[in-house]
């Protein structure tokens, strides 16, 4: 995933270099997450937009296991997750 500084899509969030970073980062785990799980149908650009709303949401998730958790969770039944736990 590649995230750009600058405006978002419905406003005017903007990222810092360390948080974009992060933002990759747990996009990346997601997306081996998934793969464990066998899930097929969440596209990149699902996951891509999970990550970037729990991250601007409220005041901004910055942990990054909350916001891989939070991302999935938005997208996946929790059955799923917690079956291949």
């Amino acid at each position: 995933m590649r995230i750009h500084p600058g405006k978002s899509e419905g406003g005017a969030s903007s990222f810092d270099p360390q948080t974009l970073l992060l933002l990759e980062t747990t996009f990346d785990e997601a997306r081996l997450t998934l793969k464990f799980v066998g899930n097929k149908t969440v596209k990149p650009d699902e996951l891509a937009r999970s990550v970037l709303r729990m991250a601007m949401e409220g005041e901004g998730e910055r942990d990054p296991v909350r916001l891989h958790d939070g991302a999935l969770e938005r997208l996946l039944p929790a059955t799923t997750l917690r079956e291949a736990s």
